[in-house]
């Protein structure tokens, strides 16, 4: 057998030096090229799963960062909710007051018209009365002017029918009247004083 030949096709290896028996190719080789081969795809699976690993890692710290973000954001709409339903209560409470405070000025303008048209009404009675006090007071006066009037007038009447009667006594008493004619000048005196008196009574009413 040659040195290029032997058994399969086979030979030495011309990289062997003298004495080394290797066949070619040598299989110590070809199990290193396959060793490699594995490791680079080893290495390959392994980096491809690192990669992964890494960007998994990435997107949970990202979750993680961005989960603050959206609680204060939740958060913060919460707040904002309760504080426009607080600010409506708020406003609400203050449109009562002020209808209440309306209300009340109203009420006590009311009375106040009231009671101002309520003096000015008995003002206004009170004139009234003065005024029908005064007309009646006048009435009154004129009325006891009139009488005084009268009874001056009966009083004066009264003395010249006494002056009269006087007269006529005299002249009778002169001429010698008897007695009857005395008593009849007396009795006619009486009935012209009671006719005076009862003037009198009935001016004086």
């Amino acid at each position: 057998m040659s040195e290029s030949g032997g058994v399969g096709g086979g030979g030495l290896n011309p990289m062997s030096g003298p004495g080394d028996s290797r066949p070619t190719p040598d299989p110590t080789l070809l199990t290193i090229s396959a060793i490699d081969r594995a490791v680079n795809s080893l290495e390959r699976v392994i980096d491809t799963r690192l990669d992964a690993m890494d960007k998994a890692l990435a997107l949970f710290e990202s979750s993680i960062t961005r989960l603050p973000t959206s609680v204060d954001t939740q958060v913060g709409h919460l707040k904002t909710l309760h504080q426009e339903k607080f600010l409506s209560v708020q406003k609400q409470f203050d449109e009562r007051d002020v209808r209440t405070e309306q209300t009340s000025r109203d009420s006590k303008v009311a009375v106040d018209a009231a009671l101002q048209a309520a003096k000015e009404a008995v003002t206004e009675q009170n004139r009234s009365s003065a005024l029908a006090i005064a007309k009646s007071e006048a009435a009154t006066i004129k009325q006891i002017d009139q009488q005084g009037v009268l009874i001056q007038t009966g009083t004066g009447a009264l003395n010249d029918k006494i002056d009269d009667l006087k007269s006529r006594l005299t002249l009778l008493e002169g001429r010698g009247a008897g007695m009857s004619q005395s008593w009849g000048v007396v009795v006619a005196v009486i009935g012209v004083l009671m006719g005076v008196a009862g003037i009198a009574l009935a001016a004086s009413r």
